[in-house]
């Protein structure tokens, strides 16, 4: 039998491998460094394994493991099979793991990112609960530590993805309980400028900042392309083709794959930061982050608020501030709408199935060189 002792000092290999409890239950040490708990059994004369959920010491601990084995052999003498109700017993966390591992599929890498740090809002305080025993109380209590944070739509947005959770494993949502007791949120545009004398400001502060030089690089390179935050922070070598920057579809956040025409200023960026980090995955690789990783998302936010553009202009206000300023300059409104990976609305969004590349390009290189001409 195994003892917590046992478990904590279980080490991680290069393979996974697995600890024997004792009527069918085991642990499964993974290479990543989980270990979870599953239970083995017969069912028609077929052997059967079902997740009974991941080791968690001061969470989910070898104890609560054996008392929903033993409610699953419970099941198993009144000729129930556990696995046509996988939920009953199940903690929020295992359901929620399962809930985020189907929709990968479906999600960009920044989508995913960011639902999997809101849907661990609510895995650190009702992660160990039973998914019978969470209350809307308990989900109540998770929204509104967001709103006291300042974050409405933070805890508007959590409570939809813990509904998601029960809706995906087809259970009663709760969740729904709190919709009229959240506060409501009133959506703001991101901060960012149209002068041009502050554009020239914000320039000239980027091109003076002495801190990381991948950051400020990136900064100047995002002023050139207004892409969106995940495709500039994960560019990869592999994605640039010459004067073209063809971003990925798990990228983006439509989903779609998005070609991004190189101004010579943009080309000049990518050569200068060749030297640096050529042999590196990513374009702007993090001295910081691990061995082969990317800034972090925070990084250029953090730059900007320091540079005294908190509240004024933030990393998207880029794609605001090129979105006003190439329409007030009369662009194309089609051209500007596919470079921003805006899906064109309506009957027009079916039938304009024109990349408009050349009007691109040609726009691209004239919103570089408007730049510098400020």
């Amino acid at each position: 039998m195994l003892t917590d002792f046992d478990i904590k000092k279980a080490k991680i290999k290069s393979k996974i491998y697995f600890l024997k409890d004792n009527k069918g239950l085991f642990l499964r040490v993974n290479t990543g460094g989980t270990k979870t708990f599953f239970y083995r059994y017969k069912w028609l004369g077929k052997d059967l394994t079902i997740n009974v959920g991941e080791y968690r010491p001061n969470k989910f601990s070898l104890t609560q493991a054996r008392e929903k084995r033993d409610q699953f052999i419970d099941d198993l003498n009144a000729g129930i099979n556990p696995k046509d109700d996988s939920t009953k017993g199940a903690t929020f966390e295992t359901l929620a793991k399962q809930w985020l591992e189907a929709q990968k599929v479906k999600w960009s890498s920044g989508t995913l990112t960011t639902n999997t740090t809101r849907i661990n809002y609510a895995i650190k305080d009702i992660g160990a609960k039973a998914i019978e025993d969470i209350t809307a109380k308990d989900i109540l209590n998770i929204c509104r530590i967001q709103e006291r944070r300042g974050t409405k739509e933070v805890a508007k947005r959590t409570r939809q993805l813990i509904g998601n959770v029960y809706k995906y494993h087809m259970l009663y949502d709760i969740s729904e309980k709190v919709v009229g007791s959240l506060v409501v949120h009133q959506p703001k545009n991101h901060p960012h400028l149209t002068e041009k004398e502050d554009i020239k400001e914000l320039l000239d502060k980027v091109n003076n900042y002495h801190g990381s030089f991948e950051t400020r690089m990136a900064l100047k390179f995002l002023a050139y392309t207004f892409v969106r935050s995940t495709p500039l922070r994960e560019a990869e070598w592999a994605e640039i083709d010459g004067d073209i920057w063809r971003v990925p579809a798990h990228k983006e956040k439509t989903g779609r794959p998005l070609l991004v025409p190189l101004s010579t200023q943009a080309q000049a960026i990518l050569e200068e930061m060749r030297e640096v980090t050529g042999d590196k995955k990513y374009v702007f690789h993090s001295n910081y982050r691990g061995k082969n990783d990317f800034i972090s998302e925070s990084t250029l936010g953090r730059v900007l608020n320091r540079m005294g553009y908190l509240g004024k202009h933030c990393v998207h206000g880029y794609r605001h501030m090129a979105s006003t300023c190439l329409n007030e300059l009369d662009y194309d409104g089609d051209a500007i709408e596919l470079q921003l990976s805006h899906a064109p609305m309506g009957v027009r969004g079916v039938y304009n199935k024109a990349k408009k590349l050349p009007a691109r390009t040609k726009m691209m290189q004239d919103w570089a060189d408007w730049l510098d001409s400020l």
